[in-house]
């Protein structure tokens, strides 16, 4: 495998690992409707802020993110909405093969 396409393979596996937290998938569902602080985030899925502060550095570090400091809040606002339809298409996709499935 060349470097490049290793380096591409890896930072995939990095943000599909991020992604791959059922409250870091609520986040961005949140977020698709817009820029949150973290306090509303925190409040809306019921954790603490710094549990929920957590959460959103791992997606930002990735790059799903981005931040923007407002005095003492920081806002999130999602740079990349495909990723949300992605988690929607996996979960489509793993429910339609369990009603196969349970139809066989």
């Amino acid at each position: 495998m060349e470097s490049k396409e290793k380096s591409r393979l890896d930072l995939t596996a990095e943000l599909l690992k991020a992604i791959g937290h059922p409250m870091r998938l609520a986040m961005l569902e949140a977020l698709k409707q817009g820029p949150r602080c973290v306090c509303e985030l925190a409040e809306s899925l019921g954790l603490n802020k710094s549990v929920a502060s957590k959460h959103l550095s791992l997606l930002y570090d990735v790059g799903v993110l981005n931040l923007e400091k407002k005095g003492t809040q920081v806002f999130y606002t999602l740079m990349t909405p495909c990723v949300v339809e992605m988690s929607q298409c996996s979960y489509l996709s793993v429910v339609n093969q369990k009603k196969l499935r349970l139809n066989l």
